[in-house]
């Protein structure tokens, strides 16, 4: 028995939703361990196409699934997004860790306030709620469940009231109001989600003792991890396999495999450093050609050359044991491929990934002239998906040797569409 955690290996919208999707399948429980509705993804599903924002993808296969106590969750977005489900006769096993905080309007407001478009965020409150959870100052999902939630969520705001005020959030007046509207929302919504509210790292713990398989599924990428990604253009959460342990209930005794999720190339959202980043139109064009606008937003992704220095860096520090490899048929759709094997610093090669965001606008990225992968018909690549990777044409499977000859490990998956069918395994 084997469990999995998935993560993103870049700085996310790498590709996960789908990979999770044919994962869920083959395990009994998955579960979501960090970020927030902000980290959204796209999957088609027979001949569907569903968006997911907080709910894993694991419910379009009637598993068990788990939001765990890394999450932080706006309860009314989340509440909506179950609903949209029903609407399609989907009625999802979700269990919610009681320790999970919650995102509420002041939240979003402090996100507005404090400048979210400095970092390019979603401007959600994601980030405040985290701060929150630090400070000690957030209610949690237990609070408004209790016979005396009233209370409990009351006494929590108050808490807060000379900071927001001093923030000019509010008014005194607009302070009292707000306090009354969210504690009748959160009563109401205490109601709606007792029967999933539960202690998920035992349910974790239970399914691992009985031998059942667990997913455990990562949003956003490790270059985006608050502690290890590049800092301060960076996500508020664990974004490495260390999330699931400190957010999902996975355990070190557990048998689990990392695997990581990297495009063909590299996307960016928002603003932080990009070495690889195309500037001119052949990024406009990969950006196109691969439909990198952002699930949640919308937003035009930044795109550019994979950046394969970067990717060992997150490999090696997340401990990923094995690649999927997403979007090849996007990039045999483009003129220049290259693919980026090290950093020069003012004439200087590096052998580290540096920690400082402002270094890293430095970097001149050493780039390895690569051949194009072929273009091939989804006929063509029917017939692939039960031979080994020696069968492949010469420059996809050159592109792909490459890249495991560098990071020192397998590509596991190779995915040349958005459909889940458009996926081959290879044993490892």
């Amino acid at each position: 028995m084997q469990h999995t955690i998935v993560v993103g290996a870049q700085w996310g919208d790498e590709g996960k939703g789908k990979l999770v999707d044919i994962l869920s399948e083959r395990h009994d429980t998955v579960v979501r361990f960090n970020g927030g509705g902000n980290a959204g993804h796209t999957v088609i599903h027979n001949g569907h196409t569903y968006k997911f924002h907080y709910l894993p993808s694991g419910i379009l296969h009637n598993k068990r699934c788990i939001l765990g106590t890394g999450l932080v969750i706006n309860p009314v977005d989340l509440k909506e997004e179950i609903e949209s489900f029903a609407k399609e006769n989907i009625q999802p096993q979700i269990f919610i860790s009681a320790r999970a905080h919650l995102i509420l309007e002041h939240h979003k407001m402090l996100d507005s306030k404090k400048g979210s478009q400095k970092i390019g965020t979603t401007g959600r409150g994601i980030g405040p709620t985290y701060a929150g959870k630090a400070s000690r100052t957030n209610l949690r999902m237990l609070d408004i469940i209790q016979g005396n939630a009233a209370f409990r969520i009351k006494k929590a705001l108050n808490e807060l009231k000379d900071y927001l005020l001093a923030e000019h959030l509010f008014s005194e007046r607009d302070f009292d109001s707000y306090i009354t509207k969210t504690s009748e929302l959160l009563i109401k919504l205490g109601t709606y989600y007792k029967p999933m509210v539960t202690d998920t790292e035992v349910d974790v713990q239970k399914a691992n003792a009985e031998g059942k398989t667990i997913l455990f599924e990562g949003a956003q990428g490790a270059l985006l991890d608050i502690n290890y990604g590049t800092y301060p253009f960076v996500t508020s959460c664990s974004t490495t396999a260390g999330g699931a342990f400190v957010g999902g209930g996975a355990t070190p005794s557990m048998n689990i495999k990392i695997l990581g999720i990297t495009k063909a190339y590299t996307t960016r959202v928002g603003e932080g450093p990009f070495p690889t980043e195309l500037r001119d139109e052949s990024g406009v064009q990969l950006r196109n050609v691969g439909k990198e606008f952002g699930t949640t937003t919308g937003r035009p992704r930044r795109v550019g050359h994979l950046d394969l220095f970067a990717l060992k860096y997150a490999v090696q520090n997340g401990g990923i044991n094995a690649l999927a490899l997403t979007k090849i048929d996007t990039l045999a759709k483009i003129e220049t491929v290259k693919l980026c094997v090290g950093y020069e610093i003012q004439g200087k090669i590096i052998d580290y990934f540096p920690a400082d965001s402002t270094t890293l606008k430095l970097i001149n990225p050493i780039y390895q002239d690569i051949e194009t992968p072929e273009d091939l018909t989804p006929e063509e690549w029917i017939k692939l998906r039960h031979k080994p990777k020696s069968a492949l044409p010469k420059n996809i499977a050159n592109y792909i040797r490459t890249i495991e000859n560098y990071l020192g490990i397998p590509v596991e998956y190779l995915s040349h569409g958005p459909d889940r069918e458009e996926t081959i395994q290879y044993d490892i």
